[in-house]
């Protein structure tokens, strides 16, 4: 993949709400509440001059497509709560600051996410980023990393693909605007809160008669052939490494069927996965000394060497 530009911009964001009006219940407390005008002002401020960074590339689109995909704990794939309610914050504040440019809704992100059984933790390096917002028709994204040190927090905002690739050096120097402010209880809380998980979980496979769990009633199968999967070429290009987990029933047969993803990988990953698996071969497990079906989870790591 050909290199990329990019630039930060970091400014701190000071949340601080008057001890009379502190919630009693903080984690049902809207968005609003968590930000103070000064807050949102600071956000506001960020978003603006994000926006004319972008407009000052000289893209050649006419109206560049902007994608905000999260805001990381520390780095990218950490997933928060804080993180992604500043993030769509800072989506709708780009909006509102949007002349020349077209900001994608961040909902398209979700349903990305959603239909490939993913997390934000898949997300853990800008170039995954990157690909993922052009797989979604974005000309370049922002992502963004929280810090909360002594007390305080502080956002640094990061645009990526914006501006001319293979250039020597980026169009844009690093920039630190940066700003400590203290942070409150509940904003602390939040910010060690995981994100959203769009990955689905065992318990959701319905009942299946006749079929055991691994290790409750019967033993364990053994996989006697079992090929890796072979990773995409878009995977391989964004630099992509994660997993795939999946259960599985290992018939009497000793072949997989009913497969049933639990985490999916973007990049078709998942796809490449359940054909591989497909394809494996098992001793079966037995109860009684007699093989029978079971359902076992198979996680598959994909690791560029």
């Amino acid at each position: 993949m050909a290199r990329q530009t990019g630039f930060r911009l970091a400014l701190g964001l000071l949340f601080v709400v008057p001890l009379l009006f502190l919630p009693i219940i903080a984690c049902c407390q809207s968005r609003d509440s968590v930000l103070t005008r000064l807050g949102e002002a600071h956000l506001d401020s960020l978003a603006s001059q994000a926006a004319q960074k972008i407009r000052e590339a000289n893209l050649q689109e006419r109206e560049p497509k902007v994608l905000v995909i999260d805001f990381f704990r520390s780095s990218p794939g950490n997933s928060s709560r804080l993180g992604t309610l500043l993030a769509d914050r800072f989506s709708e504040w780009l909006t509102a600051n949007s002349a020349g440019l077209n900001i994608l809704d961040r909902k398209i992100l979700k349903d990305y996410l959603t239909t490939n059984w993913t997390t934000l933790e898949d997300l853990r390096s800008r170039d995954v980023c990157l690909w993922i917002g052009r797989q979604m028709g974005a000309t370049g994204v922002i992502l963004g990393t929280l810090y909360e040190e002594n007390g305080q927090i502080s956002l640094t905002v990061h645009l990526e693909g914006f501006g001319p690739v293979a250039k020597e050096e980026d169009i844009f120097q690093v920039t630190d605007e940066t700003a400590r402010f203290p942070v409150t209880e509940e904003m602390h809380a939040m910010f060690f809160e995981p994100g959203p998980n769009y990955a689905r979980k065992a318990h959701d496979i319905p009942e299946e008669p006749g079929v055991f769990k691994s290790g409750l009633g019967a033993g364990w199968p053994i996989c006697t052939s079992c090929a890796s999967p072979v990773y995409s070429d878009a995977a391989r290009a964004a630099k992509f490494q994660g997993t795939v987990v999946l259960s599985i029933v290992v018939t009497a047969e000793g072949k997989a069927a009913s497969i049933y993803v639990l985490k999916g990988a973007p990049f078709g990953l998942t796809t490449k996965t359940i054909e591989a698996v497909q394809d494996w071969r098992f001793e079966p497990a037995l109860k009684d000394g007699n093989p029978v079906p079971v359902r076992a989870q198979v996680e598959v790591a994909f690791r560029l060497n």
